[in-house]
C-alpha cells in the first residue's frame, strides 16, 4: 500500500515538474548562453567574422498586414527547419524591430544583403516552437507584434525586421537561424505626394531551338513546354492577367507569321510546278499541326484578358536591337522585321508597335538615330531604357518619364525595384520579396516626399518567371500602399512627350541615377536578370542568313509540300536574331545544324545514277537516270550535263524534270559525237535558283563515231545486194514456169 502511494506521489511530482518546465520554456530560451552572447557580439561588431550558418533555416510565409498602421498588430507566419544532425531542444521564435528607420535606398539594400548593422534591434515578440525539433523536421510558428510595440512617430518609415529562431542541443550548444525583412509603417496623417507606378511585362518565348523546324512530336512537346499549362509564360500570364500591367508581346508566341520574310528581301514561298496540262501538281493533303491548337488557345486567353491591359507588340521574334544596330547587315534585317505586320492586332487586340525596348537598357545618340531609321512611318514614338544609365543633373530627375537630348521620349524603368519583382519566381521567399519591394519603394518616396507627379516604371526581363501566387500577393500589397497609385505606360509616355529634352551628359557635375533616385544601389550578389549576357550575333552570322534562306527557298521549290518546308525553316533563320539567345549561343548553333540537315536530306535524296554508256553514232539519243528517294513527288528539277572533253557535244540540255515519290526518270539527251574516246560527263542537279541537289555524278560515255571508210563499205554492200537481187529476178524470169508456152491449156467441158 505504501509502495503504491509512493509511486503515485512520484508520478505526480514528475508531472508537476514537466508542466513547470513547459511553462518556463519561453523564459529559459530567452536567456542567452555565453556562446550565444559571444556569437551575437561578433555578428554585431564585425559581420565578416560571423560564425558559419547554423543548422536552423527560417522562412516566412506572410506578414499581415504588409504595412503597419496605428492600433493594428502585425502577425508573422513562418517556419523553421532543423537542417542539422542533432535534435534542437526548446526552440523559440523571436521578432526584432529596428530602433530607427532605414532612411535611404542604400540602407534598405544593405539590410537586405545582411551587411547592415544589427545592434540597434529590440525584441517585440516571441513564441515557443514546441519542445524539440528533430533533424530534418519543420515546425510552423506565428509571431504577433502588438500594435503598441510599433512606432508611428513618422508619417512613413521603413523599419528593419528580423525573425530568428534559437534553440539548444543536448550538449548545451546554442543553435541560431534568422531571416531579414522589412516592416513599412504609415501614420494616420498623410504627409507625402504619392508615386505613380506603372508595370511593363514581356511575353516572349524561351530559348529552345526545338520550337522551330518542321512539325513533329518533339516540336509539339516544346511548344507545350513553352506556352502550355505550367509553362513559364503561362505562370507569368496567371500572375499578371488581373493586374493593370502592360504586356509587351512577341508575335512569335502566337506561331509563325502568315508569310515568311527574309532578313534582306522577301523569300517567296514554294508553289507547285505546272504540269504539261497547265494545272498545278496536287500535293499531299496537309496534316493539321498540333502547335496551331496550342497557340490558338494562348491567343484566345490573351484576347479575353486584353481589356485590362495596355498591349505592345514587339517586332517579330523580339530581335536583339542592341546587337543588330551595331552591325550593317543587322540594320537591314531589323528594318525587314519591324516593317512586317504584326499578328497581335488581329489575334489579341490593338497593340502599339512604335516603342522600342532594347534588352540592355542603354541608349546612345547613335543608337537612337539608328532606331528611328529602323522604325517606319509613323515612326519611333519612344524607347524603354534603364534610369540608371541616364545621366542628369541632381534635382532634374522627374521619374519614369524622360526625354533624351535628341528629343526621343523615354520610359525609364527603376532597376532595383524591377530586380526585386524579378525575384518573385521563388515562392519560398515570396513574403520577403514583397516586403522588400514595399520598403524600397517607400525609401524612394522618402528621397523627395513632397515632389508632385513623380512616377516609377517596373520593367521585367525577358526571362521573367514570377510565381502566380507571389505576384498576386504583390499586386494586392501594392494596391494597399497609399504612397503608390496605379498608372499605365501610356500615362508615363504622355508625360515624357510633354517634357523638354534633357541636356547632354558631359560628365562634369553629374551623377548616375539609380532608378528614379540619385543614390546608388548596391551591386547584386546574384546574376542580374536585367543585365543579360552579350549577344552571340556577329556580322558573319547575319551575312550567312540570306544564303541559307536562298537554299531553303530553292529546296522547297522542288517539293510537293514545299510551302511547309519553306515557312518552317525560313522562320527558324529569322528567329536566330531573337533576344532570347543571349547567354544561350548554343541555341543558334542548334538552329543552323537542324536547318542544314534538312536541306542536305532533300539534296542527297535527289541524285543522278552513275552509269556507263556506249555511243557508236554521229548523232543520237543518250539516256541519264535521275532518282528521287523522297516520299513526296518533286518538280522543277534542272539537270545540266557538261562533258569533260570536246569529243562529245550535248545539243540541248533537258527541260525541268518531274519525278514521282520513290521513283526514277530516264532523261533522253540529244548528243553528237565528235571524236572517238572515253568521255566523262558531269551531271549536276539544281533548283530554279541554282541551289545544288545531291552530289555531282559522272556518266562515262565510250564514244566511237563511225569512220568514212565504213560508208564506202556499206555502200558497196548495198550495191552488191542490189545487183544480186536483180540477177535473181532475171533468173527467175527465164525458168519454164515463167514462159508463155509453158502454160497449161484450158480443160474442155
Amino acid at each position: 500500500m505504501r509502495e503504491g502511494v509512493c509511486r503515485r506521489a512520484s508520478s505526480a511530482s514528475l508531472l508537476a515538474l514537466s508542466l513547470l518546465t513547459v511553462a518556463l520554456l519561453p523564459i529559459l530560451a530567452l536567456v542567452p548562453t555565453p556562446a550565444a552572447a559571444t556569437a551575437r557580439t561578433t555578428l554585431e561588431t564585425d559581420p565578416a567574422k560571423a560564425p558559419p550558418p547554423a543548422p536552423l533555416s527560417v522562412s516566412l510565409t506572410s506578414v499581415t498586414p504588409n504595412i503597419s498602421v496605428p492600433k493594428a498588430p502585425v502577425r508573422i507566419n513562418g517556419s523553421v527547419r532543423n537542417s542539422g544532425v542533432a535534435p534542437i531542444a526548446l526552440p523559440v521564435a523571436r521578432a526584432l524591430l529596428g530602433l530607427s528607420p532605414l532612411n535611404s535606398r542604400r540602407a534598405v539594400s544593405d539590410w537586405a544583403a545582411s551587411t547592415g548593422n544589427q545592434a540597434a534591434l529590440r525584441e517585440v515578440a516571441h513564441v515557443s516552437v514546441g519542445t524539440a525539433l528533430a533533424p530534418g523536421a519543420v515546425a510552423a510558428f506565428t509571431l504577433t507584434i502588438p500594435a503598441a510595440e510599433i512606432s508611428h512617430a513618422d508619417a512613413f518609415a521603413v523599419l528593419a525586421l528580423q525573425v530568428e529562431v534559437v534553440g539548444t542541443t543536448s550538449d548545451g550548444a546554442q543553435r541560431f537561424g534568422d531571416v531579414r525583412t522589412f516592416l513599412p509603417t504609415l501614420a494616420a496623417i498623410k504627409a507625402f505626394e504619392p508615386l505613380s507606378i506603372a508595370w511593363l511585362v514581356p511575353l516572349t518565348l524561351d530559348p529552345d531551338p526545338a520550337l522551330l523546324g518542321m512539325p513533329g512530336p518533339a516540336r509539339t512537346a516544346a511548344w507545350a513546354r513553352a506556352v502550355g499549362p505550367g509553362s513559364r509564360l503561362d505562370r507569368v500570364i496567371q500572375g499578371t492577367e488581373n493586374a493593370n500591367v502592360t504586356w509587351a508581346i512577341d508575335p512569335a508566341i502566337l506561331g509563325r507569321q502568315p508569310a515568311t520574310s527574309s532578313l534582306d528581301t522577301p523569300v517567296p514561298l514554294a508553289t507547285p510546278a505546272p504540269t504539261s496540262s497547265g494545272t498545278p501538281t496536287p500535293g499531299p493533303t496537309p496534316v493539321p499541326d498540333p502547335v496551331t491548337g496550342i497557340t490558338t488557345a494562348l491567343a484566345g486567353r490573351l484576347k479575353a484578358a486584353a481589356p485590362l491591359h495596355t498591349l505592345w507588340s514587339l517586332p517579330y521574334a523580339d530581335p536583339d536591337l542592341d546587337a543588330m544596330l551595331r552591325l550593317t547587315s543587322g540594320n537591314r534585317a531589323l528594318d525587314a522585321l519591324v516593317r512586317h505586320p504584326s499578328t497581335v492586332d488581329v489575334a489579341v487586340g490593338p497593340a502599339r508597335a512604335d516603342i522600342a525596348w532594347p534588352v540592355a537598357g542603354t541608349l546612345t545618340p547613335t543608337s537612337q538615330a539608328r532606331l528611328r531609321s529602323a522604325y517606319p512611318a509613323p515612326g519611333l514614338s519612344a524607347a524603354v531604357t534603364s534610369a540608371s544609365t541616364l545621366d542628369s543633373q541632381i534635382g532634374t530627375v522627374t521619374g519614369a518619364s524622360r526625354k533624351s537630348s535628341t528629343g526621343l521620349p523615354l520610359l525609364a524603368y527603376d532597376e532595383p525595384l524591377s530586380r526585386t519583382v524579378a525575384q518573385t519566381s521563388a515562392k519560398a521567399t515570396g513574403a520577403i520579396t514583397i516586403q522588400r519591394f514595399l520598403a524600397d519603394s517607400m525609401a524612394l518616396l522618402g528621397e523627395r516626399p513632397g515632389t508632385r507627379n513623380r512616377s516609377v516604371l517596373i520593367a521585367e526581363p525577358r526571362t521573367f518567371a514570377g510565381d502566380p501566387a507571389v505576384l498576386r500577393s504583390l499586386f494586392a500589397a501594392v494596391a494597399k500602399a497609399k504612397w503608390l497609385i496605379p498608372a499605365t505606360t501610356g500615362q508615363v509616355l504622355g508625360a515624357s512627350e510633354t517634357m523638354a529634352p534633357e541636356p547632354s551628359s558631359t560628365g562634369a557635375g553629374l551623377t548616375t541615377v539609380t532608378g528614379t533616385s540619385t543614390s546608388p544601389a548596391a551591386t547584386p550578389a546574384t546574376p542580374d536578370p536585367l543585365s543579360p549576357g552579350s549577344s552571340p550575333l556577329t556580322q558573319a552570322q547575319l551575312a550567312a542568313i540570306p544564303g541559307t534562306l536562298a537554299a531553303i527557298n530553292g529546296v522547297s521549290s522542288i517539293l510537293g509540300d514545299g510551302r511547309l518546308f519553306a515557312s518552317s525553316w525560313s522562320d527558324a533563320q529569322v528567329q536566330k536574331v531573337s533576344t532570347r539567345w543571349r547567354e544561350h549561343p548554343e541555341g543558334i548553333a542548334a538552329i543552323d545544324t537542324a536547318t542544314n540537315a534538312a536541306i542536305d536530306t532533300v539534296g542527297r535524296s535527289v541524285r543522278v545514277a552513275p552509269s556507263s554508256v556506249n555511243f557508236f553514232a554521229d548523232r543520237g539519243v543518250m539516256q541519264v537516270t535521275v532518282v528521287n528517294d523522297l516520299d513526296v513527288p518533286i518538280h522543277d528539277v534542272h539537270l545540266t550535263l557538261t562533258p569533260a572533253q570536246p569529243r562529245l557535244r550535248i545539243e540541248r540540255q533537258p527541260g525541268p524534270l518531274k519525278i514521282g515519290a520513290k521513283s526514277r526518270a530516264n532523261v533522253p539527251l540529244q548528243v553528237t559525237s565528235i571524236a572517238a574516246g572515253l568521255v566523262s560527263v558531269e551531271a549536276v542537279l539544281t533548283t530554279h535558283n541554282g541551289t545544288p541537289l545531291g552530289q555531282n555524278a559522272n556518266v562515262t560515255v565510250r564514244v566511237q563515231p563511225p569512220a568514212s571508210w565504213i560508208y564506202w563499205v556499206l555502200g558497196g554492200l548495198a550495191g552488191l545486194i542490189l545487183v544480186g537481187g536483180i540477177q535473181r529476178s532475171l533468173r527467175r524470169g527465164s525458168t519454164r514456169g515463167s514462159r508463155p508456152d509453158a502454160q497449161e491449156p484450158p480443160l474442155n467441158d
